[in-house]
């Protein structure tokens, strides 16, 4: 049975240990060689498993490629580290464009684009102002993966575009991080370069995608469906304080062709948090901002995706609904107990009944009818008008249902909000760790 995890009751020092988990509960691999990639071609290497990359057949000079570098990676079962230094115009950008697919990560690896002399990590919030040295450009290997996975992986500081699919995180690939990068777009993160389908693909456990350290966050943007794909064999990703479907401003719209994040009948997922800087920025997608979806899948039988919680994002502007149970649109409520079978067992939404702005306070009130005696997490979110998704997140409040399945609350917004702002909710199952879709909005009114 896959343990139960949450944020709703943990401290912020045990979160950030917690973001740790993939790395530490893997088996963690012999310290390896550090390899230093030092051209941008993408000839093979000389000598497969002597422990150098070259690629030159000259013993006066050496010359490391990325092909090269994880081809002698995936020679030993070390955890290895790639580098970059490559000359020739300091602090320029410089391009890797593979001819054909790089080599299948076979063993475990971390991948630095930081080291590279001028990049930058990111040090703001919301946005990212990441100075990135490395692009990897799939414009000439006819559409496959840019970088593929089947060990634990670490890759940091790189820009990924224009391949089949960004980043495959396969079996074998647990405990894997994808952090500091940008996946879909040019290297100031303010062009769509999209990969053909999604940016990232998970069919791994305890993945994480960005974490509250703003270093960390990735911009996954301009790719050609989902901005992330979360598969069936994933469980247990963190996907946390990332730009989906932005462009690096978090504010200006560069989405991906599809759902924001697509969750295919896998199960155990956190997307954002509880604490601030946790949430993702899920905007401008050509589907919903994130999205459950029900498969069938030959042996395995049908996959349901269930506890999928998702918290404290800025979702907005997407073309389908802000979160999608079932890929369908919006579902109705479901008479108590609430007994649904679908994504996240269709949990139902909270109903609001008033938003009245006054005194320096707004005072939400609405009422949530669901499973009997149960304690949910009720998060409420500001938009704009014409956009019942949830672009602020507000704050919550807890609420247990009676014997007959229903409670009601009353939030304070703490500040008065103006007349017409649109606001929305959602309901998370404590226990089952079920989040609803965004209920029918309410507009503030003034007292």
């Amino acid at each position: 049975m896959r343990p139960t995890r949450r944020f709703t009751t943990l401290s912020l020092a045990t979160v950030c240990a917690f973001a740790a988990l993939g790395t530490a509960a893997a088996p963690v691999a012999a310290a390896g060689h550090i390899y230093v990639v030092t051209s941008v071609g993408d000839k093979r290497d000389r000598s497969t498993g002597d422990g150098v990359c070259d690629t030159t057949a000259s013993s006066a000079t050496t010359d490391c490629t990325l092909r090269a570098a994880i081809s002698e990676a995936n020679a030993d079962s070390a955890a290895d580290v790639i580098r970059f230094a490559i000359s020739a115009g300091k602090d320029k950008v410089k391009t890797i464009s593979p001819h054909a697919g790089l080599p299948v990560i076979r063993e475990p690896l971390t991948i630095d684009g930081y080291t590279q002399a001028g990049a930058i990590a990111n040090s703001s919030a919301p946005a990212t102002n990441a100075r990135l040295r490395i692009v990897i450009d799939g414009s000439n290997a006819n559409g496959v993966p840019g970088l593929q996975a089947q060990a634990r992986v670490t890759i940091r500081g790189l820009v990924i575009s224009r391949f089949g699919r960004g980043i495959q995180l396969s079996e074998g690939s647990d405990g894997s991080r994808i952090m500091g990068d940008f996946i879909g777009t040019d290297v100031n993160g303010k062009l769509d370069r999209g990969n053909a389908s999604s940016g990232i693909l998970v069919n791994a456990a305890n993945v994480r995608i960005g974490s509250i350290a703003r270093v960390d966050r990735n911009l996954i943007s301009g790719n050609g469906s989902a901005g992330i794909d979360l598969g069936i064999a994933a469980q247990d990703t963190l996907v946390q304080a990332n730009l989906i479907g932005t462009n690096r401003s978090a504010v200006a719209a560069l989405g991906n062709s599809g759902d924001g994040i697509f969750v295919t009948g896998s199960s155990g997922h956190i997307i954002g948090g509880e604490f601030t800087g946790q949430g993702n920025v899920i905007a401008f997608n050509g589907g919903a901002g994130v999205d459950l979806l029900t498969v069938s899948s030959g042996s395995l039988g049908t996959l349901v995706p269930t506890g999928v919680q998702v918290l404290a994002n800025s979702i907005s502007h997407n073309a389908g609904v802000g979160i999608d149970l079932g890929a369908n649109g919006a579902t109705p409520n479901d008479p108590v107990p609430d007994s649904d079978k679908g994504p996240n067992r269709l949990q139902n939404f909270p109903k609001l009944d008033s938003a009245v702005a006054a005194g320096g306070d707004t005072v939400i009130k609405g009422r949530l009818a669901s499973r009997r005696s149960v304690r949910y997490e009720v998060q409420l979110f500001q938009s704009s008008a014409g956009d019942p998704e949830g672009r602020a997140y507000l704050g919550s409040v807890t609420v247990t249902t009676g014997s007959d399945g229903k409670a009601s609350f009353s939030f304070h917004a703490g500040a008065a909000l103006f007349p017409g702002t649109i606001i929305t909710s959602t309901a998370t199952d404590q226990s089952r760790l079920d989040t609803s879709e965004f209920g029918p909005s309410r507009t503030v009114t003034a007292h």
